[in-house]
């Protein structure tokens, strides 16, 4: 009981506190809520996530208080700027006037050494190996691999049934085709252990940011499981590169241990292993949907359905 009135008067006592504060700091802000202590609206957000009423919970919020209102999300003060003119700032404002930050569950999974978060020479470096891997020219060459992966995938999916999910195979394809393409991981039981723990992580960047049981905490040791594979895996393809078995240009991985800085120094295993985990979040959920999109477009064909 004493624990109940402790943890209820801290709690008041920080809303109190955030609302005067809130008060105090509004001059330069657009209007909107930051919500609750600690929690914001995040709440609310996941809640109309779920819900499938995310556009809907923006509407409300631009309806009430315009195109840019203030929030908080994610453990984050969050300013959310809608429509063409928001857009042209946001691209194309300097460094000084407007700087990208990740809220804090995205800082926790994917740390400070993502490329999301590099400026300067060690970001042109590493932004230019991922956009010399991945160019249409050097992709064409794992088309064969793609759609051998894909077949091999359907088949054991449709083993014991004719009926599967679309959203829930592309997830796993979309997960395999990177680890086997991007990474060169093709291991058949180191992909479906990284699967299960980037779920797990993927969840923790949509929750609060409370290192308590809860989804995030899972999210952090999930995380860590993940980091700790991959390392084994740059230690045995460095092992390879320095012997001659495995060329800088077979995967990203084996691209990026190549790499030197401009005191021709390697870039170290933590900042790989975090631009992975980097590229698996960013490239997965935006794939699975064009995948379950095109798929969804193609059933609504009768001529397509029947054949």
């Amino acid at each position: 009981m004493p624990f109940l009135l402790l943890f209820a008067f801290t709690l008041i006592s920080a809303f109190l506190l955030s609302k005067y504060l809130s008060k105090c700091r509004t001059k330069n802000l657009p209007r909107g809520s930051l919500g609750y202590p600690l929690s914001g609206e995040t709440l609310s957000f996941l809640r109309a996530q779920r819900q499938d009423r995310g556009l809907q919970w923006l509407e409300e919020r631009i309806l009430k208080h315009g195109s840019v209102f203030k929030t908080s999300l994610m453990g984050s003060p969050t300013v959310v700027i809608i429509g063409q003119a928001g857009n042209k700032f946001m691209l194309s404002a300097e460094d000084d006037v407007f700087a990208a930050k990740q809220p804090v569950t995205t800082q926790a999974i994917l740390v400070n050494e993502s490329i999301l978060g590099l400026t300067g020479s060690r970001y042109r470096l590493l932004k230019e190996a991922m956009i010399t891997f991945l160019k249409p020219d050097s992709l064409q060459n794992y088309v064969k691999q793609m759609d051998e992966l894909v077949k091999s995938l359907l088949l054991r999916e449709t083993k014991e049934t004719d009926t599967i999910k679309v959203v829930v195979f592309m997830k796993k394809l979309t997960f395999s085709m990177a680890c086997n393409i991007l990474f060169g991981i093709k291991d058949e039981y180191t992909t479906p252990a990284l699967f299960e723990d980037f779920t797990l992580t993927s969840k923790a960047i949509w929750s609060l940011p409370i290192n308590f049981p809860g989804i995030y905490w899972r999210g952090l040791r999930a995380r860590s499981r993940i980091a700790d594979r991959i390392l084994s895996i740059l230690r045995k393809k460095t092992e390879e590169l320095s012997k001659g078995i495995l060329s800088p240009t077979s995967d990203l991985i084996a691209c990026m241990l190549a790499l030197r800085d401009e005191n021709q120094q390697p870039i170290g295993h933590h900042a790989i292993i975090d631009n992975c985990i980097t590229l698996l979040i960013a490239s997965h959920d935006t794939s699975t949907i064009l995948l379950s999109l095109m798929i969804w477009k193609l059933s609504r064909d009768p001529e397509i359905y029947r054949n």
